[in-house]
């Protein structure tokens, strides 16, 4: 049993990062592997609803991140459960906008989802409303050339499971003395006008 047990975790330990696990355990619980991370403009959706007025807007710009991941568990004598029950996620983005000490604007936010199948591949989505991102940005229209780099670390009661950088193998968002830090910019699809859409996409988030 001990035998299976280090083996597992050295099986795990592989698909984090080398860097990552200096600062922080592997989890031994579950293993998970990033397939892609995107940054992109999303639309204010518009609907048609029969039996209310309608008020006319413009669709604004949004910022959009979607990530797509999978995760195993690992095996335990008498769980024949697929289901991973939560993961703790980290989001960061880097905005292409200096203040005037020549500091770059790096936005955070922190998420727990639930209920998540091992073996299939998962989506999480962030968004950032068009407010928000004129006030950031100082300009009216957000583009994705306005994201200078972007990344997200999953883990799993503390221990880390995955994690994406845009950039390369080094994090950029520990080097917080370069930048300013913009936390709970970043909204959970539900607080948003897309919290209706794309069904089963998107895993379900915590309530916070």
């Amino acid at each position: 049993m001990m035998l299976r047990t280090c083996m597992l975790a050295a099986a795990f330990a592989a698909i984090v990062p080398a860097s990552l696990q200096a600062q922080v355990e592997a989890s031994k619980e579950v293993r998970g592997k990033i397939k892609g991370m995107t940054v992109d403009v999303q639309y204010t959706p518009q609907f048609s609803v029969p039996n209310v007025k309608d008020k006319r807007f413009r669709p604004k710009n949004w910022m959009e991140l979607d990530v797509a991941f999978d995760v195993d568990k690992a095996k335990v004598a008498g769980d024949n459960n697929p289901m991973v029950d939560s993961l703790e996620f980290k989001f960061y983005v880097l905005l292409n906008v200096r203040n005037k000490e020549g500091k770059l604007t790096m936005l955070t936010a922190s998420a727990t989802y639930l209920n998540i199948m091992e073996r299939e591949e998962h989506h999480v989505l962030m968004y950032v409303s068009p407010a928000t991102l004129t006030n950031l940005l100082q300009k009216n229209q957000f583009t994705p050339a306005d994201v200078s780099a972007f990344g997200v670390e999953i883990y799993k009661n503390g221990a880390a499971v995955a994690r994406h950088i845009s950039t390369g193998a080094v994090p950029f968002w520990e080097k917080t003395e370069n930048f300013v830090t913009v936390d709970g910019s970043l909204l959970p699809k539900a607080k948003t006008p897309f919290a209706p859409l794309w069904g089963d996409y998107d895993l379900e988030m915590k309530v916070q």
